[in-house]
């Protein structure tokens, strides 16, 4: 029985010791974060005390046509001067592309003191409608009326159909400068029916060109044809030209006189003249 005891007594001891060294590491190691969070706090304080680590130099970035750096500045330096690491990068941001000509901003700190905002323009490519302009990524803007562009072919149709309007217009133009024809305007109606308005500058004037919505390659590749060997330079300008048939086109002439064929039925509209492919 004493040594059961003895035992006893003595398992009791190692374990206080045990659990009195558990102890002491538990509050040592709680001291030591406790240290390692006052020393973070700290820290931080004198990293985002307003008067250290100031913004020195701001370095606004882009190629600019409409816009100027002085523009982009105007509207940021309240929220971009301040401390390096408290600055709110996306306010920089959301007031840098509240400029009208402004499409995107990448706001960005560069140690130590730079605050560098990159810039990305509007590239206005063509009108669309009366009052907007599509840009070259086939957005539709709103821009201010002092964009001095001539000769500026304008888009109409539903603006969520604006870049392929824009492609086609853009593919279009090129094609038909071969052939003396200058792109004015392209619509899409509702019904996908492209109809371009063309200005002939040998006649020095504009007629209007009805593709519809099928075979549309097709049908310009035939007036283009029928273009350069009838109409290219003839006495009378055009001014309708539809090509919305299998087999040729409806031809209406400026100050036309009637003039009846049977070449296709040329009823689309009033026209004075119907011209086959293989007449």
């Amino acid at each position: 029985m004493a040594k059961q005891r003895a035992f006893a007594n003595q398992e009791r001891e190692y374990q206080a010791r045990r659990f009195g060294k558990l102890g002491r590491s538990a509050v040592m190691t709680l001291a030591t974060l406790m240290s390692f969070v006052a020393l973070g706090l700290l820290v931080a304080d004198h990293l985002y005390r307003p008067d250290t680590f100031r913004i020195e130099q701001l370095k606004i970035t882009g190629q600019f046509r409409y816009l100027k750096p002085g523009d982009v500045e105007a509207v940021v330096v309240d929220s971009a001067s301040g401390n390096f690491f408290s600055l709110d990068l996306d306010q920089i941001k959301a007031k840098a592309q509240s400029l009208a000509w402004v499409e995107s901003v990448d706001v960005r700190r560069e140690w130590p003191e730079t605050l560098v905002i990159a810039v990305q323009e509007h590239r206005p490519a063509m009108r669309w409608g009366k009052g907007k302009w599509v840009t070259t990524t086939g957005r539709v803007i709103e821009l201010p009326e002092s964009i001095g562009a001539k000769n500026v072919i304008t888009l109409n149709g539903r603006e969520s159909q604006a870049k392929r309007i824009l492609m086609k217009a853009t593919h279009w133009k090129a094609k038909l400068q071969a052939h003396g024809l200058e792109l004015r305007g392209v619509s899409l109606s509702d019904s996908d029916a492209w109809t371009l308005e063309l200005f002939d500058q040998a006649q020095n004037t504009e007629f209007d060109l009805l593709l519809g919505h099928q075979d549309v390659s097709e049908r310009l590749a035939r007036f283009q044809m029928l273009f350069d060997k009838k109409f290219k330079f003839a006495e009378r300008p055009l001014k309708r030209v539809d090509a919305r048939y299998p087999d040729g086109l409806a031809v209406a002439h400026a100050n036309a006189v009637s003039t009846n064929t049977n070449s296709i039925n040329s009823s689309a509209f009033p026209s004075d003249l119907a011209i086959a492919v293989n007449p």
